[in-house]
């Protein structure tokens, strides 16, 4: 969800790599090359997020990453501190109306907002509760890869799945998957090609699918049913 992709761009006339971010166009940063620019992107990330805060906007989702792009994983503290964030403003609170709701001192509450001071994961889940949201902080496997998720019926009324990686633009995809998913509403997730059991739905040839056409499609017709056995 906050897992935001950048590009580099080189200008031929200045050494090193200019690094930009198509969700936080806020972001400006550089490095002398492609490593040291990924090491510098967190930060840079983060001095964006707080002009959000700055000027009282809510902080955008990250959207899929594009061919050429590098995802950076954001800590859980940061993305923590965006939700908290985007709670706040859809409630319409200031950081005075949170640090009373919490009895906390102006300054302890301002740093619970603050992408560019470090705060205590426990601090800010209590804060999280006080406006009635919580977080599940759960362990990513390594082998994983995002997907997004469309789910559709068809005429005679079966549950119908696209799947396929954000690399893979709609665009791409076959004139009649295209008209049956146009106007469906993707969801997110993230599964391990290598194993089978890590979805329900997958199978050895949908995983062949996604990794070598970067997408998948089919449907679940109802199992008929007797009473009685």
């Amino acid at each position: 969800m906050y897992d935001y992709a950048i590009r580099f761009e080189q200008d031929d006339s200045t050494p090193g790599l200019a690094v930009f971010c198509r969700d936080l166009p806020e972001l400006n940063s550089f490095g002398d090359d492609k490593n040291h620019a990924l090491r510098e992107a967190e930060d840079a990330i983060e001095t964006a997020l707080s002009i959000y805060v700055d000027q009282r906007r809510a902080i955008p989702q990250a959207s899929p990453a594009l061919p050429d792009e590098y995802v950076i994983r954001l800590s859980a503290v940061t993305v923590t501190k965006i939700v908290l964030w985007n709670e706040m403003m859809a409630q319409n609170m200031r950081k005075a109306d949170l640090c009373k709701r919490l009895g906390l001192a102006q300054t302890q509450g301002d740093r619970l907002v603050d992408f560019l001071h470090t705060s205590k994961m426990e601090a800010l889940e209590k804060a999280l509760e006080a406006l009635g949201v919580r977080v599940l902080v759960q362990p990513i496997d390594p082998e994983a890869v995002r997907i997004q998720f469309y789910p559709d019926f068809n005429r005679q009324g079966h549950r119908t799945v696209l799947v396929k990686l954000p690399t893979i633009p709609f665009s791409a995809l076959p004139d009649e998957l295209r008209k049956d998913y146009e106007g469906v509403t993707p969801q997110e997730s993230v599964i391990n090609l290598n194993d089978l059991e890590s979805r329900w739905w997958l199978t050895e040839q949908d995983a062949r699918n996604l990794k070598t056409k970067g997408w998948s499609a089919f449907s679940f017709a109802p199992m008929a049913y007797s009473p009685g056995g």
